[in-house]
């Protein structure tokens, strides 16, 4: 399943600075085609479903907040690229095996 793949690329971004690094200033469809070239198969909407299922999990499961405007995690995206975003205030909270 592609989710899993999205899973595993926020895993090696987690894992590698240097990953990190190098696809942190791309846009999306430039993250979408370097990815599958490094052997991710995962589409935009694979992606946003991760997403939106980590964000929704920290904010209501690990935080204890409401899911609206004012939850805490939000303030990590501010001034801050999207991927690092994801790998540093998102995935980070989930362990390897919640992840999985």
């Amino acid at each position: 399943m592609s989710e899993v793949e999205f899973v595993r690329f926020l895993k090696t971004a987690g894992s590698s600075p240097e990953f990190l690094a190098r696809y942190s200033p791309m846009d999306l469809s430039r993250m979408l085609f370097h990815a599958r070239n490094e052997g991710f198969d995962f589409t935009e909407a694979d992606a946003d479903r991760v997403v939106g299922r980590l964000e929704a999990g920290v904010i209501i499961e690990k935080d204890r907040e409401p899911f609206d405007g004012d939850a805490t995690l939000w303030r990590h995206m501010w001034g801050t690229r999207y991927l690092d975003y994801l790998v540093r205030h998102v995935a980070a909270r989930y362990t390897g095996e919640e992840l999985s």
